[in-house]
């Protein structure tokens, strides 16, 4: 698996991660030794990238990976985020530095490691940026040596440009075939920071593997049956279509042809994969490709398709 440059971090990962959300039951109930099955695939397939959150499995996915990799920790770049966690009542988020300091704690005892490579503030709202502790104390465990970068993970580009304000050396956002404007919005900035991105959802949550159609139906327990009505389901199993024109030659799917085009554009330096099983993950570096990943060419018809 092919590296690249987490910006000016100092740090390097592989092209594609391993993102380990759908390993905590966002797309329904998973199986344990599933889980575990899948990050040893991605391992196994060279993906040295993994990314987590405490909130994922409340905390399960973070032991599952500290156990996976605990001996071969310096072989991998371990990602996870801090400010947010469950409660009784749901997701809870505070940014205070007792709270940060807690959470950077509990990540390194499960993930089983003396540093954390790169720490997300888990989508903060703009305000939080600007308190007196938020941004301090992510400097203050990067000078402590309890993590290596920090940065954001948010989809909204006013807290991007908050937190590149702010000195963050990484930031997490969406990026696929049919979500680009954000990035595109933000290169300069990023560009000119030296910002290491890690892409996120380069599938949509399964959108463009192109394997659905506008009939597909999820669980009850899966994220993706309250996310979309059956009319926006339509909608966007629709906007896949014009763009299977991407599958020839070498790229033989629509999940290599998604991944392949957020590995083309040059400011993103991971592709954070949701694999949920081995199988989707054992064949990383063929669905990754080489540069120039895909022609350029098809990159023009793709930004005139989905205008």
């Amino acid at each position: 698996m092919r590296k690249r440059a987490l910006g000016a971090t100092g740090l390097e990962v592989s092209e594609l991660g391993l993102g380990t959300w759908g390993l905590g039951g966002a797309y329904g109930l998973l199986a344990e030794s599933v889980a575990k099955s899948t990050v040893e695939a991605a391992l196994e397939a060279g993906v040295t990238t993994i990314d987590c959150a405490p909130l994922w499995g409340k905390g399960l996915v973070e032991a599952w990976v500290g156990e996976a990799v605990e001996k071969k920790r310096d072989e991998v770049q371990l990602v996870t985020r801090g400010g947010a966690v469950w409660t009784e009542e749901g997701v809870h988020q505070r940014f205070d530095a007792d709270a940060l300091r807690s959470d950077c704690e509990g990540s390194l005892k499960r993930l089983r490691t003396d540093r954390i490579d790169v720490w997300l503030l888990h989508d903060p709202p703009e305000e939080m940026l600007y308190r007196d502790d938020t941004v301090p104390t992510a400097k203050a465990l990067k000078s402590e040596g309890k993590i290596l970068a920090w940065g954001v993970s948010t989809s909204d580009p006013t807290v991007a440009r908050i937190a590149l304000s702010r000195g963050a050396e990484v930031l997490c956002l969406p990026y696929n075939l049919l979500w680009r404007a954000m990035l595109h919005d933000l290169e300069t900035e990023l560009s000119t920071a030296k910002v290491g991105v890690l892409a996120r959802s380069p599938l949509l949550h399964g959108l463009l593997s192109g394997r659905w159609t506008e009939y597909r139906q999820f669980a009850d327990d899966d994220h993706r049956r309250a996310r979309w009505t059956n009319k926006a389901l339509t909608i966007r199993v629709r906007e896949v279509n014009p763009l299977r024109f991407l599958v020839k030659d070498d790229v033989r799917s629509m999940t290599s042809a998604s991944l392949r085009f957020v590995l083309a554009n040059p400011a993103v330096s991971c592709a954070l994969l949701g694999a949920r099983r081995p199988v989707q993950i054992t064949n990383a570096n063929e669905l990754a490709g080489t540069a120039p990943y895909l022609p350029p060419e098809d990159l023009v018809r793709v930004a005139e398709l989905t205008k």
